[in-house]
């Protein structure tokens, strides 16, 4: 290809971090519900988590992008009816732009969570009381829906997570088909479901003849959120098929939609969107981000742009661990120079870093950064203290 670009790793690097927000230094400035729902639409999904060691997952990428913001805020928009954010499947079960939902649900592919292929008469029935329902009662959870139709709980609890009853088999089946959505969560971190139509309002269906057309708006939203990209980080990014999501961004490519580049040091074909301009620099704002935070959940992709090996290590027993339970990746500027295993230990109104390991060859300046950065996010966290080490 005699008209092909080259691109540094540098480059590649800037274009990725303007791409998910994290180029630019934070403000001390008040973060609006405009400003978390355009930071929302750039990355197009913050991932959700139960684990709450710090804070919920999903609050996390606003706090590395804007810096500290009133979370009550980002609740409210998910609790709006007609909010341009919703939670729907992604890269996995996520806040995403609400303009997506019908394009995700016709390319998800998760059969263990929609199992009405193999519903009893008897759920089925239930299935559409489950409707009624909640025509009557939007913003109702699995329990609450359970006690008004007098569903019984699972008897037998032999999962160590998931012990079903046939309510929630019923709504997280009508969940993944979008029937039904969600006006946020409560208090206990359930979803609260409504209506499809009552969340985001009346949308298109759309169709199996129009799932390249899905497909196409899919790989061009991931293209928006991660600047520069291979196939696999593409398809990665909202689980898409590998091939589909191959053979689109070639239908791309042929008609001057994207552009195919080479990186440096990167043997994969590398696609950037036409007329991308590459940022001269990155600010030096130390930024901590979560384990399910989007420029990070692709491993491979972190290794493959940025030489940064990372691996979640909360389901690796104690004594096998190398850097420690909930681990953030530490960004500054356009690297990643270190880990920090953080806890927040609410009882004693502490931010404990138990753990910090910095890259080799990174300076001591960068001590005084995270210092910052820890105090910044303690306040955010309503805790007093720092404590840093074991």
């Amino acid at each position: 290809m005699g008209g092909q670009r080259n691109l540094s790793l540098s480059q590649a690097r800037r274009v990725a971090l303007a791409a998910q927000g994290l180029s630019k230094g934070r403000k001390e400035q008040a973060v609006t519900a405009r400003k978390i729902a355009a930071a929302i639409s750039g990355i197009a999904q913050l991932q959700i988590d139960s684990v709450n060691v710090v804070r919920r997952a999903h609050y996390m990428p606003m706090f590395a992008r804007l810096g500290s913001y009133d979370t009550g805020i980002l609740d409210q928009l998910l609790a709006k009816p007609r909010s341009p954010i919703t939670e729907y499947w992604a890269h996995e079960a996520s806040v995403v732009s609400s303009e997506l939902i019908q394009d995700l649900r016709v390319w998800q592919r998760r059969t263990w969570v929609d199992r009405s292929d193999g519903f009893s008469a008897e759920q089925l029935e239930l299935s559409d009381r489950v409707l009624d329902y909640l025509s009557d009662n939007p913003g109702s959870s699995a329990r609450q829906i359970s006690r008004a139709l007098d569903v019984a709980p699972v008897q037998e609890k032999s999962h160590w997570g998931w012990n079903w009853n046939d309510t929630k088999f019923v709504t997280e089946s009508l969940f993944a088909q979008a029937k039904i959505l969600s006006l946020g969560r409560n208090s206990q971190f359930e979803r609260r479901y409504a209506l499809a139509a009552d969340v985001v309002g009346e949308q298109g269906e759309v169709d199996t003849p129009h799932r390249q057309e899905a497909l196409a708006r899919l790989v061009a939203r991931a293209m928006d959120a991660l600047g520069i990209a291979t196939a696999h980080c593409v398809a990665e990014y909202f689980r898409l098929p590998m091939r589909a999501a191959k053979e689109e961004l070639a239908r791309q490519a042929h008609d001057g939609h994207v552009e195919e580049v080479a990186v440096t040091g990167i043997s994969e074909p590398c696609y950037l969107q036409a007329g991308t301009k590459i940022p001269r620099k990155v600010d030096h704002d130390l930024r901590l981000l979560s384990p399910f935070d989007s420029m990070v959940f692709n491993r491979r992709r972190l290794e493959m742009f940025f030489g940064f090996e990372y691996r979640i290590e909360i389901y690796v027993p104690e004594k096998l661990r190398r850097y420690g339970y909930y681990v953030f990746p530490m960004l500054y500027g356009e690297e990643f120079v270190g880990r920090v295993d953080l806890k927040a230990d609410r009882a004693k109104s502490v931010l404990h870093a138990k753990q910090v390991h910095y890259e080799p060859g990174i300076d001591a300046v960068i001590e005084p950064e995270l210092r910052a950065e820890l105090d910044r996010l303690a306040r955010w966290l309503d805790l007093g203290e720092v404590k840093i080490g074991l």
